[in-house]
């Protein structure tokens, strides 16, 4: 009983927290300006004319080049305004110090210099101030590629649009069978992301609660209200009141984040409907999610507790934290070798990993639905693994949760688990 107290407690002193009431409305509007803000920059921002030089020392290609760079902005005006140069009045190395001239004052963008040579060798220089914008150069590639081959196919007697035609790559269609039909392309794009995505949000959102409960045990430990607390309460009741009552503001910020999500997709019924239909989202996609939340908040929050019980100070929490941030981000550093290999040997024994398993897991799911039995194993373990943390973590915490100054070593926490 007294557990409850403890429960509702945490859960109703955080819910009136500033910090929770300003994550909780900032986060989708700063996600949502994440995403929204480039979609409006390319639908909406005109863009800018790019002004390019062509010297053309081969003498056969620069004409064809400019021709085909017909573009046009948003607006309607042409995306380059491209003029081809040659030797006048003077050489070419003349006339190239002269448009490079150009770029250095800001009265060119781009210059395009042709080898005499380049026709057989291919190689061509891209000369500019902004030499890592890659779309204008894959762009002007893309476009100067064919005028080449055309050129060297012209010269051998070969007509460019047969060979073009006749030498077309094909296109792969992926198409992924799984228990609940046949995804095609698009679709297996959606699931990918809707992956992605869940496992970025359980990441975050156990990183961020998990060091929450370990903050407020450090608050209450440095401002002694943990003593008057464990004067009524056993330390198994708060340990276990913490834990669920954090845990449970979690759920409640997904609940909150869930509404949000669904109100604004109400609000356009053909958007998405598209939406869903690309993204597959499935019940038991959100069941999963919910149970490896809460498992996973169960196993990370007992371990940030050990740091929040054995340290005084958050400087001495930030060294340990490692310890428990580790296991967090590796199985984001191996997520794409998961979703491209979801059934390889490492895949799946990483995935029964307990601290690997509420992400990895979810992975495996997503994008190639494992036997039932296996996900139930590792659910399995990872409920064994909760058991046997949690009861480490309850005795650490009932000894450490009164110790101050030095923060302790690896042996003393281990000997305070056995003596508690």
């Amino acid at each position: 009983m007294k557990t409850w107290y403890i429960i509702k407690r945490e859960y109703l002193e955080n819910l009136r927290k500033k910090s929770f009431i300003i994550s909780t409305i900032l986060a989708p509007i700063i996600l949502l300006g994440f995403y929204a803000i480039p979609i409006l920059a390319v639908f909406f921002v005109p863009g800018d004319q790019i002004s390019i030089a062509v010297l053309d020392r081969t003498g056969r290609v620069g004409e064809d080049f400019v021709t085909s760079l017909c573009d046009t902005l948003k607006d309607g005006r042409p995306r380059y305004q491209a003029t081809v140069h040659g030797a006048e009045g003077g050489g070419f190395d003349e006339r190239k110090d002269m448009l490079i001239a150009r770029i250095t004052s800001g009265a060119l963008d781009v210059l395009i210099e042709l080898p005499v040579d380049a026709l057989e060798s291919g190689t061509v220089n891209y000369i500019s101030k902004d030499v890592f914008n890659e779309n204008t150069m894959d762009d002007l590639r893309d476009k100067l590629n064919p005028v080449i081959v055309n050129q060297r196919l012209a010269g051998r007697g070969l007509d460019y649009d047969q060979i073009s035609a006749l030498t077309q790559r094909i296109n792969l269609n992926e198409n992924k069978i799984t228990k609940s039909g046949v995804l095609e392309e698009e679709q297996v794009v959606g699931r990918l992301i809707m992956v992605v995505v869940f496992v970025m949000i359980l990441y975050m959102t156990l990183l961020s609660w998990g060091m929450s409960v370990q903050r407020a045990i450090i608050e209450e430990k440095s401002s002694r209200v943990i003593e008057v607390m464990l004067s009524s309460v056993e330390p198994r009741d708060l340990f276990l009141g913490k834990i669920i009552g954090v845990g449970s503001l979690g759920l409640t910020q997904l609940a909150i984040w869930s509404v949000l999500f669904l109100a604004v997709g109400l609000s356009s019924a053909v958007y998405t409907a598209g939406f869903m239909n690309f993204v597959q989202i499935n019940p038991m996609d959100i069941v999963y999610f919910l149970v490896f939340f809460v498992l996973g908040f169960m196993i990370y929050s007992a371990l940030f507790t050990i740091i929040g019980a054995v340290c005084s100070t958050e400087q001495d929490a930030q060294q340990l934290q490692t310890i428990v941030v580790l296991p967090l981000v590796l199985p984001i550093m191996m997520m794409f070798f998961v979703i491209q290999n979801p059934n390889a040997t490492l895949s799946v024994v990483l995935s029964y990993v307990p601290l690997f398993t509420p992400m990895l897991m979810l992975a495996r799911i997503g994008v190639s639905e494992p036997s039932l039995w296996e996900v139930w194993l590792s659910i399995a373990i990872l409920v064994i693994s909760i058991y046997a943390v949690t009861l480490f973590s309850a005795r650490v915490f009932r000894v450490g949760i009164l110790m101050y100054g030095k923060r302790p070593g690896l042996r003393e926490i281990i000997r305070w688990s056995r003596y508690a």
